[in-house]
């Protein structure tokens, strides 16, 4: 009898806990705003091991087509470097030592010797993928047979600011040749000296500054050169920032957000757009 009622307790115990765990995850999972574009941030955004598990690479083809085709995303944010001979090319890091077993910077080297490069992210995510370095062609490519162009968000990557300017006249012809929207696209940057390169190619360039942490300098750049929006971390910013910035005219995006609770509090904040890691929570929330 002792050991029936032990069993008991034990088996209300765990369920009282998974009970509490559901309640919890369901109250922080709430939201109350839904005028959104989930975006993928950097395809399906970065590996991680749990919450989501993701053995593909950022910027990678099979990242950004899980994102678009298998989890719904209104678009992705991808980020974009010039290589030593002016080809766009889709990677996130400063070095290629980081995820590939070549070195340097893309900005030094010929696109021959970037694109197609294995990406290696330890032995445990290589098991997942055979993913490889891409040009922002191929994605242009791969959107030109959807039915409707997603909306694109460029983190415009470049180490040189000599090259400022013709980074931004190499960029836009590429996207002028796939006859991409400007109101699908969107410029960012921390540089206000970059933006204002690719002002003077396109003025109607919907252009982004990127807050690097440091809200308040990101606001006054973003007044001072009348740019369209600012790009912030959502660990980084309140709502009361952001409807600040929305009451100056500012489009607010925010990225990051693997956890349903980060997500939920990211949407409830009200921004334009959320570059999300985790599309598919993000998209569930809002249906």
């Amino acid at each position: 009898m002792l050991k029936r009622r032990i069993r008991l307790f034990i088996l209300a115990f765990v369920l009282l806990g998974l009970a509490t765990t559901v309640w919890l995850m369901r109250r922080h999972d709430r939201v109350e705003y839904q005028d959104v574009l989930v975006l993928g941030h950097a395809g399906s955004g970065f590996l991680s091991p749990l919450n989501p598990f993701n053995p593909l690479p950022s910027n990678s083809m099979a990242s950004i087509v899980k994102a678009m085709e298998e989890n719904g995303a209104d678009g992705v944010e991808v980020d974009v470097q010039l290589s030593q001979d002016g080809v766009p090319i889709l990677y996130h890091d400063v070095t290629l030592e980081s995820m590939t077993r070549a070195e340097g910077i893309i900005d030094d080297l010929p696109a021959a010797g970037v694109v197609g490069l294995k990406y290696r992210g330890g032995f445990f995510y290589d098991l997942f993928h055979q993913e490889e370095i891409i040009t922002l062609e191929a994605l242009l490519q791969r959107f030109a047979a959807y039915p409707e162009l997603p909306y694109l968000h460029l983190d415009l990557r470049n180490q040189n600011p000599g090259r400022h300017l013709y980074y931004a006249q190499t960029l836009m012809a590429l996207l002028r040749k796939y006859d991409y929207p400007l109101e699908r696209m969107t410029f960012i940057s921390p540089s206000p000296a970059f933006l204002k390169a690719f002002r003077e190619v396109e003025p109607q360039a919907q252009l982004m500054i990127d807050t690097a942490g440091d809200f308040e300098q990101a606001l006054r750049e973003a007044q001072h050169n009348q740019l369209q929006g600012i790009c912030a971390n959502g660990r980084d910013i309140s709502a009361g920032q952001v409807q600040r910035a929305k009451e100056q005219g500012l489009q607010v995006a925010l990225f990051g957000g693997k956890s349903r609770s980060r997500i939920a509090r990211m949407i409830n904040m009200q921004p334009d757009a959320i570059q999300v890691d985790n599309v598919a929570a993000a998209r569930q929330m809002l249906e």
